[in-house]
């Protein structure tokens, strides 16, 4: 399958790199909302399954029945399991510790993805790339603060499901040279209903009608989320949108703070901005090398 052209659209790009900014942080939100009326696995299987309509909705009208069509069903189910992984383990922490240190951390996947692709996929890392991902750990070692402060054992639970993210982001750049980006969604909401749907039932027990409806704003929230992204990244390049992701952290603090009273200290602060720049560092770098290695090509 060729790759198709893109066409730099550079504003819009960046208002679908911030619709899915905000969608990502409010799913954290309605998580929360859920969680105080039934398990955070259940409210998981939930969110995957009203994502499926609203997933349908986007793409069949485009795509239609092509979008069913796989090359490689390995790498979707390996990508669905640890993506369910990543889900339950982080909507378990949701209810757990406050939302501006669980989305600082998070921003640690990207670091995990670019480790894991030079031990996994063979990619090259020179000096500068291991300084700035080390440079990345050390940030999410301001935010815990070992030894400072009382750590949450939920906050392990956070490094864990941002590892599988980044392991999944590994996958994806295998994925993408065979699979459409809608046939990658699309399995990924179905797949991640049926694998989160036995851990589930361990914890049943049925929602509250305004509980049922979180459940399925956050289905569309994600779904949107992904949406948003999909479109972003066809758009511009990932280093140029990058930078834009960070907007998850003030819109997260602020509404914890309004919601929930929760108030970041500096600490999230600090540490989040140097896990960022850390990540936008890295992405530059591979979009450097990545230039430069088509001009040495067309040579």
């Amino acid at each position: 399958m060729s790759e198709r052209p893109r066409k730099i659209r550079p504003v819009a790009a960046a208002l679908f790199m911030l619709g899915a900014a905000l969608c990502f942080s409010f799913n954290s939100v309605f998580v929360r909302y859920a969680a105080e009326d039934v398990h955070p696995f259940e409210v998981a299987f939930f969110r995957n399954f009203f994502a499926i309509f609203f997933v349908l909705m986007l793409v069949l009208p485009k795509d239609g029945i092509a979008v069913f069509r796989f090359q490689r069903p390995g790498l979707l189910v390996l990508r669905a399991v640890i993506n369910t992984i990543a889900m339950l383990t982080w909507f378990y922490a949701v209810p757990l510790i406050p939302l501006a240190d669980l989305t600082a951390l998070g921003f640690t996947a990207p670091l995990w993805a670019t480790v894991l692709a030079a031990v996994f996929l063979g990619e090259r890392m020179r000096v500068r790339r291991w300084t700035a991902t080390l440079l990345g750990f050390a940030g999410a070692l301001i935010i815990i603060q070992p030894g400072f402060k009382d750590l949450h054992w939920a906050t392990y639970l956070v490094l864990a499901s941002s590892a599988c993210w980044g392991i999944t982001v590994t996958i994806v750049r295998q994925m993408t040279a065979f699979e459409r980006p809608n046939t990658i969604l699309v399995y990924q909401v179905i797949l991640m209903s049926l694998f989160s749907l036995a851990p589930a039932l361990f914890f049943w027990s049925t929602p509250a009608l305004d509980t049922l409806l979180y459940m399925g704003v956050l289905g569309v929230l994600s779904a949107s989320a992904h949406w948003f992204h999909v479109r972003a990244y066809s758009m511009q390049e990932v280093a140029a949108l990058q930078p834009l992701d960070f907007a998850r952290l003030p819109i997260i603090a602020l509404a914890a703070w309004f919601l929930f009273d929760e108030v970041a200290g500096s600490e999230v602060w600090l540490g989040a901005a140097v896990v960022f720049g850390s990540g936008i560092y890295i992405s530059y770098r591979e979009a450097q090398l990545k230039r430069a290695g088509a001009q040495s090509g067309g040579k």
